[in-house]
């Protein structure tokens, strides 16, 4: 009854709308009637409207709200989560729920956070935050000016080419032979080991820039600038040993710049010369060349007899007077740090200018320094006037040592260079304080998860079980620590300095690896060994002279090692020895002899003390007095000491060899039986080598 009267109470507002129709149509003919109800249903309509407008402006007004709510705020380069939300005004507790909600997990409040996390968050609280990089790039730091749309009524510059390839296949001595002088005499090792600029003027009068980068793998990165600031690059192949790693790199990197490429075929005298060999091999590797319907000259030279060197030069000469090279000669200087040295008179580079011209008296900015230019010098050391596009000199007069590979670029006063340096400097420990931040995030996520591990460790297994696994998670540890010897690496040359440190990376390894603490141009000082010694570490000197006997001798008083070379792949060798020293030797125990238990009996040694002996039969290698020996009784030790008697017919003798009789007396050990086996050995202490 009760769910009938519940189904009445639900159908009753539907009867009335049916009820009101009804009345409705019955008042049709009622006008009075009919009036009132189109009054009423427009007014439901116009108050439907008023709703739906009150509506729109009430989300309007919430939109407009909340951009004036959004707040303008300026966020440093990193910022700590609770100073942030200090910024912000934001509690702590509600701060780190709303980033996990944006993936920022197990974040402390000590963690630091980069300008553009910390951006991404106060988004979410309604901020407008800035940084304000690119406008401080542009106003405080010097940009390369565009280059002009129109190049072709500029003045033609001398074209510039790389000589590449891998080691000792000529491409020095083809350079030599272009330029009529013995570069490869004085070099150490037999390879080059710098990057050479000289302009040379071909027998038809056309100047060009030649660069001569070298071919060792530990210089990938020389040869890489070298392709990146040519205009054509002359890949050299020996006939006699084809394509090798190094002619590869060579022409992935020409490749990447987008540089025309002329091969020269060196080494034809040779009686094992293969040239087709050669052209199958870079077709193979995508070298399209002439002879097989692509546009790379081929061109067969011998650099040591001058065979097909005219048919290069020609090749060169052709070649860069269709590319056009084209430089404005006036305007602020741009160009490249090819290398950097120090010598007598103070701090010089080799500088490459592709645009504008270098004088005496030009302000320029290298990377972190500068120089107002007291002298320049080309490649023999004559003093010019002035250096055009295309041309390589050396600058001296440096604050600080430029890097090889620095953008070179001129400035009108020596104030706007200093500020321009110092910008640079900011900005290079704000990167450096970037990676250590990272470091430090990484570093305090990693102590957490251990604290959280160790945590629930402790809650979750005994204590037996606790100690057994910290032990092990001790001795993991300890397996994967890693020994680190520090260096310190001084050359002759910025490149030299940065290709050793770059091949030492080769020695990194889970056991044992160098560190670097600096690199640094030119001799060994006081300073060095100082900072050696205190780090426990070692100096390399590459292609320097010997130190001085007043630095030798403070080396030797500090002990710290010195490691002289010229050639990088017998450093390599050195410092591997050096690493191998610090590793603990390996103790190899060798079986030298072995015997087995015919018969033990005792003897008497005065009173009444006795000695047990074991009478045995040595079966392999010898067995002596003083020997260490184990005694093995059915595959188990049950001892392990020394011989202290060895007789052979109640007489007593250093050694027996294999097939004799003898007795044999244990030192503190008298539990011989009959068919133990004995085993004498020596232990070696190994010396451990570094994994390949």
């Amino acid at each position: 009854m009760r769910a009938e009267e519940d189904e009445d109470d639900e159908d009753r507002p539907r009867r009335s709308r049916r009820r009101e129709r009804d009345f409705e149509e019955e008042s049709l003919d009622d006008t009075s009637a009919l009036k009132r109800i189109r009054d009423r249903r427009q007014k439901e309509r116009e108050d439907r409207r008023q709703r739906t407008k009150q509506e729109e402006r009430r989300k309007v007004a919430i939109a407009a709200k909340r951009s004036e709510a959004l707040s303008k705020i300026v966020l440093p380069q990193f910022i700590t989560v609770s100073n942030l939300a200090q910024a912000l005004g934001v509690k702590l507790d509600k701060f780190t729920r709303t980033m996990e909600t944006l993936g920022f997990h197990n974040t402390a409040h000590d963690h630091v956070l980069s300008a553009e996390n910390a951006s991404l968050i106060a988004l979410e609280f309604n901020f407008d935050p800035s940084i304000g990089t690119e406008l401080e790039v542009a106003s405080r730091d010097l940009v390369s000016r565009p280059l002009p749309d129109d190049q072709s009524s500029l003045p033609p510059r001398p074209p510039i080419v790389t000589i590449m390839g891998h080691v000792d296949h000529g491409k020095t001595t083809i350079l030599d032979f272009l330029r009529k002088s013995s570069v490869a005499a004085s070099e150490h090792g037999g390879i080059t080991q710098h990057i050479g600029a000289f302009s040379v003027r071909m027998s038809g009068g056309k100047l060009i820039t030649f660069l001569d980068t070298p071919g060792h793998a530990a210089f990938l990165s020389m040869r890489k600038r070298g392709a990146n600031v040519t205009d054509i690059v002359i890949l050299v192949v020996a006939a006699d040993d084809s394509v090798k790693p190094q002619t590869l790199e060579a022409l992935k990197h020409a490749r990447e710049a987008n540089v025309p490429i002329i091969v020269a075929v060196n080494k034809i005298d040779k009686p094992e010369a293969d040239i087709q060999r050669v052209k199958q091999d870079l077709a193979r590797h995508g070298v399209e060349i002439e002879d097989f319907g692509g546009d790379v000259q081929v061109v067969p030279v011998s650099g040591k007899t001058g065979k097909g060197m005219d048919d290069l030069e020609e090749a060169v000469t052709t070649l860069g007077e269709i590319l056009d090279n084209r430089a404005e000669d006036d305007g602020l200087v741009e160009g490249w740090v090819l290398e950097a040295t120090t010598k007598a008179a103070g701090r010089v580079a080799t500088v490459l200018v592709r645009r504008g011209t270098l004088k005496p008296g030009s302000i320029i900015v290298a990377g972190q320094t500068w120089t107002r230019v007291r002298t320049l010098q080309n490649e023999a050391g004559v003093a010019v006037a002035s250096a055009g596009p295309g041309t390589p000199v050396e600058v001296d007069g440096w604050r600080d040592q430029p890097t090889a590979g620095d953008m070179v670029l001129e400035t009108e006063t020596e104030q706007r260079a200093t500020d321009v340096v110092d910008y640079r400097i900011e900005l290079s420990d704000r990167l450096k304080l970037a990676e250590d931040v990272e470091a430090i995030n990484e570093a305090r996520r990693l102590e957490q998860e251990k604290r959280d591990r160790e945590k629930a460790e402790a809650e979750a297994i005994s204590k037996d079980d606790f100690t057994r696994s910290d032990t092990a998670e001790d001795q993991e540890g300890a397996s994967a620590g890693r020994k680190e010897v520090p260096f310190i690496i001084k050359a002759d040359v910025s490149g030299s300095a940065e290709a050793v440190e770059n091949y030492l990376q080769q020695l990194i390894n889970p056991i044992c690896a160098p560190r670097i603490l600096r690199t640094a141009v030119g001799p060994v000082s006081e300073f060095d060994v100082e900072h050696a010694s205190a780090a426990s570490g070692h100096i390399i000197t590459f292609n320097l002279p010997a130190p001085v006997q007043d630095i030798a001798s403070l080396a030797a008083y500090k002990e710290v090692k010195i490691v002289e070379q010229n050639v990088i792949y017998r450093l390599l060798e050195q410092v591997k020895s050096i690493l191998e020293d610090q590793l603990e030797p390996t103790k190899v125990q060798r079986v030298t002899g072995e015997a087995q238990v015919l018969q033990p009996f005792d003897i008497g040694i005065g009173g009444r003390k006795k000695l047990r002996i074991a009478g045995s039969k040595v079966q392999n290698g010898q067995i002596k007095r003083s020997s260490r020996v184990r005694v093995l009784r059915n595959g188990k030790k049950v001892y392990d000491g020394t011989i202290t008697s060895l007789k052979n017919v109640k007489k007593d003798v250093t050694e027996m060899r294999k097939g004799t009789e003898c007795g044999i007396g244990f030192e503190e050990w008298s539990d011989a039986q009959e068919g133990d086996q004995i085993q004498a050995y020596e232990e070696i202490t190994e010396k451990k080598s570094l994994p390949v």
